[in-house]
């Protein structure tokens, strides 16, 4: 609850405690988090400096775990969440870099599984992000000769 976190925020004063660096984690997770739900087309321009404020060194991993959860859940924003990771990525390649590992072991773990709407998410969103040129040609070669055979 809302009034509970405030006051435990007030409790916690030292920077270096546990409980305050869960706290500044769950923020930074429910700030990330909403910003990847308020994007859309026309406002991309406006969100990635909000962005940019936060702590992307810290949170890169809870901002590919953001990004994946919205293109699985709406693929058809994955070019949206493809643009704003070529953003974050012409500033942090290391961002753009760890997302096509993450998108890759979930293609793969998808496949093995034979779940096609995830499989088909993951594809969506790794060609959204060789559209957008985060990823090299030889990635979607490689996958499209593993569908291949």
């Amino acid at each position: 609850p809302p009034f509970r976190m405030a006051q435990l925020r007030k409790q916690v004063t030292d920077t270096n405690s546990v409980e305050y660096q869960r706290l500044s984690w769950d923020a930074l997770k429910k700030s990330l988090n909403g910003l990847v739900n308020k994007l859309a087309v026309h406002n991309v321009s406006e969100l990635v400096p909000e962005l940019f404020t936060l702590n992307l060194v810290r949170g890169r991993g809870l901002l590919c775990v953001a990004l994946q959860r919205a293109a699985r859940a709406a693929p058809s924003f994955c070019d949206v969440y493809a643009a704003l990771v070529a953003v974050v990525n012409s500033k942090m390649p290391e961002v753009g870099e760890l997302l096509l590992k993450r998108l890759v072991v979930t293609f793969r773990r998808a496949y093995r599984r034979n779940d096609k709407p995830h499989c088909d998410a993951t594809l969506r969103f790794i060609a959204a992000l060789v559209n957008q040129q985060v990823a090299g040609i030889v990635l979607p070669l490689e996958l499209l000769a593993l569908l291949l055979e």
